[in-house]
């Protein structure tokens, strides 16, 4: 055999050393590559190129000598969406011995995956259900070996939920020292909560608001938009903040697509609601069916949850199905030029929310038909170094304006309440002497009463007044409407009987010149009033008014009905003649007992007041306020029991 020069001793060395990159390339291509980092930079660097990904689920993969090397080659930041289902990822890393005590960052999908290094799981991630998973954020795990050589897998799973909402699965990973790793995270976690504190804040305060409306409702239940105002800002500022909050990996996806999303579609409600019961209008019939309508697309939420209808086709609905609400702005001018002033304060306020909403949604749709011109509409508002929604920046400033609105208009309604306050007072300190506190007692008859007054004042009066040729009048009337007014004209008419009874006429002509009197002193309005005149005999005289007809013992006396008191300036009324035997009662009331009125509506009516009017006073008003009262109730009973003949 020839003997080798020493030249040809070199040309060979030449050409190992070339070839050795390509071979050592085959070697990669037959077992799984190791990355190498001798260098560190600033004490940590990313290992994002070169990972093997393979689908499905293996626990056999974890393994430290698994061959991947068939498997595909992906770097695990660029992998975008992620996509559904079962995923393993493997990547070997060799840091060197005297990198040993080294800890991985891992900023990917919270619940989605579980880490296992060299064969062993690590502690601190896991496959959780679709109920619990959120987006990516920032995981630190301790890699802590002697040897500086790991051979990382990820088992990753990823529910059609997650998928959705166009998460990815995996943002990076860092490979570095435990001290700067921390640092890193510190610095991610940072920025991913900064990004979405502003709007938070926004909504926070929207929260607040509404707890605020509400408290104020709970001092004013008359005025029911306060009720829906505060209900409608809630409705704002809850589901807002799970959104940013799910956005910042804070709570979980499923709180958005199951809580958040459906308060939006009531919160279309509650506008509508608030708005008519501000301008003081019932909610009309097509709004009322939208009001129905607009509740369809919740049936679309749970198919969205399991994957079987596309994200952005439920975007389109919910666009279109909230899109009727921005007309509110326009019926609130029509009812300004209409004449509703305080509908005119409402015009700008709503304006704002519905005008960033709705280009917020026109931004959406775009971007779901690729139309990425548009895309500065979902944009967030740089406002200095702080970034803001545009329909956050829009609730923001609905509240302040709604505010002041609703500022002037508490302050209106509080002396409007004032006003009537100290109109109710006067007219129940009034009422008080409508209705006697002592009766006189008449000779040979028992006299009893009862009066309950309903919440709002009436006009329900009586008096039982001794003229001077020795015969008593006992009169029973109700004035017509409620309040101060009622209670005023109740008043005259007392002081008009006191001066009347004095000159002694009977029921008929008394009530002939009562009504003289009425018209010449009330405003409108008339009286209805039953007089009866009694003697010691048992003998009464009974003229009406317009007034319910009495009782004797159960039966129902028929009298002939003269107009009420106040209506026409002559007017007869006639007088009926009924001697009452010892042991008999007569029976006067008002109508309080006969419209008391229960759950169902049905009134208590003539066929119940007969059945019991035989009772006490006390009895009968107390059956008719348990049915149900509306209205003030007055009973009084005469029950006569005769003169004793003198001792001889």
């Amino acid at each position: 055999m020839r003997r080798k020069s020493r030249t040809e001793w070199l040309l060979r060395a030449a050409a190992i050393l070339l070839l050795l990159p390509f071979t050592a390339s085959l070697v990669a291509t037959a077992e799984p590559a190791a990355v190498s980092m001798p260098q560190w930079r600033a004490g940590l660097t990313e290992i994002n190129e070169g990972w093997a990904e393979h689908d499905g689920d293996d626990m056999a993969w974890a393994r430290t000598g698994f061959d991947d090397s068939a498997w595909k080659t992906v770097d695990i930041e660029d992998i975008g969406v992620a996509p559904p289902g079962w995923r393993w990822y493997r990547c070997h890393v060799h840091v060197g011995r005297e990198n040993g005590n080294v800890s991985l960052l891992i900023e990917a999908g919270e619940g989605t995956y579980e880490l296992y290094v060299n064969g062993q799981r690590i502690p601190g991630s896991s496959i959780v259900s679709a109920f619990a998973v959120s987006r990516p954020v920032e995981r630190v795990f301790d890699l802590s070996d002697n040897q500086g050589d790991f051979q990382i897998a990820l088992r990753t799973h990823v529910p059609p939920n997650y998928t959705e909402y166009n998460f990815p699965l995996v943002l990076s990973v860092t490979l570095g020292k435990p001290t700067v790793i921390e640092y890193e995270r510190q610095s991610l976690e940072s920025d991913r909560l900064y990004a979405v504190a502003p709007a938070v804040a926004i909504n926070l305060l929207l929260v607040l608001a509404g707890i605020a409306v509400l408290a104020l409702y709970t001092t004013q239940r008359t005025e029911r938009e306060y009720l829906f105002l505060g209900l409608f800002l809630l409705s704002l500022g809850v589901p807002n903040a799970i959104w940013h909050l799910q956005q910042a990996g804070v709570v979980c996806s499923s709180a958005n697509m199951l809580l958040a999303d459906p308060a939006q579609y009531f919160a279309c409600i509650l506008q509508i609601e608030f708005t008519f019961a501000f301008a003081r209008r019932r909610v009309s019939r097509p709004w009322r069916v939208y009001e129905w309508v607009v509740l369809l697309p919740l049936l679309a939420v749970v198919p969205v949850w399991l994957g079987l209808l596309p994200l952005d086709t439920y975007d389109l609905v919910e666009a279109f199905s909230t899109l009727p609400t921005a007309f509110m702005p326009v019926l609130l001018f029509l009812w300004y030029r209409r004449g509703n002033r305080e509908a005119g304060w409402l015009i700008l306020p709503s304006l704002l929310p519905t005008a960033t909403g709705a280009l917020y949604d026109l931004g959406l749709t775009a971007s779901t038909l690729g139309w990425k011109r548009f895309d500065f509409l979902i944009e967030p508002l740089q406002i200095g170094p702080i970034p803001v929604q545009t329909n956050d920046a829009g609730d923001l400033v609905f509240l302040l304006a709604i505010g002041f609105v609703m500022f002037f208009r508490f302050t209106r309604v509080s002396r409007e309440q004032a006003r009537s306050a100290a109109e109710l007072d006067a007219a129940r300190e009034i009422q008080r002497r409508l209705v006697p506190a002592i009766l006189p007692a008449v000779a040979g008859y028992q006299i009893e009463t009862a009066y309950l007054p309903a919440q709002e004042v009436g006009g329900d009066f009586y008096q039982v007044l001794t003229q001077a040729n020795g015969l008593t009048l006992v009169v029973v009337g109700d004035v017509s409407g409620k309040g101060l007014k009622a209670a005023m004209t109740g008043t005259l008419a007392i002081g008009a009987l006191r001066a009347l009874s004095a000159e002694g006429l009977g029921p008929g002509l008394l009530l002939a010149r009562l009504n003289q009197e009425m018209l010449r002193s009330q405003d409108g309005g008339f009286t209805t009033c039953l007089c009866a005149q009694i003697s010691a005999s048992g003998l009464v005289l009974v003229a009406n008014a317009g007034h319910l007809s009495p009782y004797r013992n159960g039966e129902e006396i028929e009298l002939d009905a003269g107009l009420p008191l106040g209506i026409a300036p002559v007017a007869g009324y006639a007088e009926t003649a009924i001697q009452l035997v010892p042991g008999q009662m007569l029976t006067l009331l008002s109508d309080g007992v006969l419209e008391a009125r229960d759950a169902a509506g049905e009134l208590f009516g003539f066929e119940r007041m007969q059945a019991i009017s035989g009772e006490s006073a006390e009895t009968i008003a107390q059956r008719a306020q348990q049915f149900g009262q509306e209205d003030d109730i007055t009973v009084l009973t005469l029950e006569y029991r005769g003169i004793e003949a003198p001792r001889g």
